[in-house]
């Protein structure tokens, strides 16, 4: 949008009519007419005639009365082609020569006040696209902000099937119903009104008459009572060419201004983003439902023919896993391709802006920047979440064969155990305590059992403490011979026994939409019983703490453990 479109300089000569002598615009017109065909024109035929305080004659004398040298500033009503008042800002300034002309550089106010709200709305309808708004809502929303700018002004978006033969009602509140159901399923051509003809050719359709256009010939019987002018501007989105239209109506025989010609763009590129949005979504939401019917489907085909290999339980816990997952991941990438696709439609505005020299404020410089860190930390943030939920996947799908047996020493995996949490979580207020003898030597996979010490630590602190200060304990517990007891215990929240039963089940968790992944011991659960060939329980009760009991198949080192 021209930042300079609501600004214009003058020169008038300071006689009778005040006569113009020269007119410049940052887009060639000053009031809707030519910069060109104002020479000569008297400024005083441009104020208004039916309000005595501002009239010509009024102006002529406030420029009369200007000593050399002096500046004035008024609050003043002009009228343009389209014969309606437009609040002004004149700024008049007196040469020190008398006969000098008179400068006036006039700042419509009109403009200004219409173009802050086509980017405030701009703004909204953008927040509401991101928030998820379902179509029907958002397209509503963008045609009473458009009408809210036009008197007498009714919008409606037409959206055009997958296989661009037929259009449908997209949205119209003020629109009367029967029409837009007479429109239903219409196919559009060469001829078919201004929103079938626009959407055929890929082009604005302006018609001033629908009475006497031939496009309308074949439908205005269609048309309700009144409706004389219909403007059409087709509607696209990204790699998809026209995918529906955006149209303007009036109850009278009209030509659009310059005003209405940028409205009818920017709701047209509005209504792209949020109908391919809207597919996107439709898409992802079908894909997930394939995705989740083919893991159920291949889930029952694996019970079937490896019952006698693996037990009906661990197939079914695959199966919710992988459907988990496919639901799970859906929310991050989604939100982080909805922010990427606004940064983009956001530097494409600005890009547009640089390349035909037009001038950028500082206010929307600015606000395209706090756009772009805003959008940039919502991708950070959701990419961050998938990339967590792949880590819990991969470790569940880890090859067993690839972990590799080793003597080591007991206390020093749980120290770099805690050593690892420490790293990436703000652990200050939890104390650690590590009772295990350092001279116990175990003969296992050291790896996966920190990894399960590692997630019994952190489980503790985000979930036991929630921030506030506690003691995790790690110690050793008698077992039977060849097997070593291992005790996780801390003094934290603790659970009730819904939340007891339910621990180990992926994708549980009581801090859903806090960062939490549901996975975390469903993982340790997997690692303990499925590589380490060992069990484990838990024990808890609200605000006294849980304590994680290992019984694992690793018998004593006969030989001292190698440098980790």
């Amino acid at each position: 949008m021209d930042n300079l479109a609501h600004v214009a300089m003058l020169t008038v000569r300071p006689v009778s009519g005040l006569p113009i002598v020269q007119a410049a615009s940052g887009r060639a017109e000053v009031l809707g007419l030519p910069t060109a065909a104002l020479a000569g024109r008297p400024l005083v035929a441009l104020c208004p005639a039916d309000d005595p305080p501002h009239s010509g004659a009024a102006l002529e004398a406030a420029v009369h009365a200007l000593r050399p040298g002096q500046t004035q500033r008024l609050l003043w009503p002009l009228t343009g082609r389209d014969a309606r008042p437009r609040l002004h800002e004149l700024m008049l300034h007196r040469s020190l020569a008398v006969d000098d002309p008179v400068t006036l550089c006039l700042v419509d106010l009109t403009q200004l006040s219409f173009t802050k709200a086509l980017s405030e709305g701009e703004n909204e309808l953008l927040q509401l696209v991101a928030s998820g708004e379902p179509l029907q809502g958002v397209l509503n929303r963008l045609t009473e902000l458009i009408e809210a700018q036009f008197d007498g002004l009714y919008c409606s978006v037409m959206l055009l099937d997958t296989d661009s033969l037929r259009m449908h009602p997209g949205a119209g509140p003020r629109m009367p119903a029967e029409y837009l159901q007479l429109l239903d399923g219409l196919a559009i051509g060469p001829g078919v009104g201004s929103c079938g003809t626009a959407m055929f050719h890929d082009r604005t359709v302006i018609v001033e008459d629908i009475d006497s256009d031939p496009l309308w010939a074949p439908y205005k019987h269609l048309v309700p009572l009144g409706f004389k002018a219909c403007w059409s501007e087709p509607i696209h989105a990204a790699g998809q060419g026209v995918i529906g239209s955006f149209a303007m109506y009036y109850r009278e025989q009209r030509s659009p201004g310059h005003d209405e010609l940028t409205a009818l763009r920017v709701a047209s590129h509005l209504a792209g983003i949020a109908i391919d949005q809207a597919r996107r979504e439709e898409e992802r939401r079908r894909a997930a439902e394939w995705l989740e019917t083919q893991v159920q489907a291949r889930t029952r085909e694996l019970l079937q023919a490896q019952e006698e290999l693996i037990s009906s339980r661990k197939l079914a816990a695959l199966g919710q896993l992988l459907a988990g997952i496919a639901h799970e991941m859906n929310t991050p990438l989604s939100n982080a391709l909805l922010s990427a696709d606004v940064v983009r439609e956001r530097s494409r505005v600005v890009q547009d802006k640089l390349a035909s020299h037009c001038a950028l404020r500082r206010q929307e410089l600015a606000d395209w920047m706090t756009q772009a860190s805003h959008a940039a930390l919502l991708v950070e943030q959701n990419v961050q979440r998938a990339l967590q939920l792949i880590t819990r996947f991969k470790q569940l799908t880890e090859d067993g064969g690839r972990a590799v047996r080793l003597p080591f020493r007991l206390r020093e995996a749980a120290l770099q155990a805690w050593a690892r949490v420490q790293a990436r979580m703000s652990v200050r207020h939890v104390q650690f305590i590590c009772d295990v003898p350092d001279t116990l030597v175990l003969d296992g996979y050291r790896d996966v059992l920190m990894q399960v010490l590692e997630q019994l630590f952190e489980n503790a602190c985000v979930h036991g403490f929630e921030g506030s200060a506690g003691q995790i304990r790690v110690g050793t517990t008698p077992a039977a011979l060849g097997h070593l007891g291992l005790e996780v215990r801390d003094n934290g929240n603790g659970m009730d026994s819904p939340q007891l039963s339910r621990a180990f089940e992926p994708f549980f968790t009581t801090r859903f939409g806090q960062g939490g992944s549901g996975l975390g011991l469903f993982v340790v659960h997997s690692l303990v019983e499925n590589l380490l060939g060992g069990a484990i329980r838990l024990e808890s009760q609200p605000g006294q703490g849980t304590v994680a009991r290992l019984d694992l198949p690793v018998p004593v080192a006969e030989t001292e453990p190698q440098a980790a």
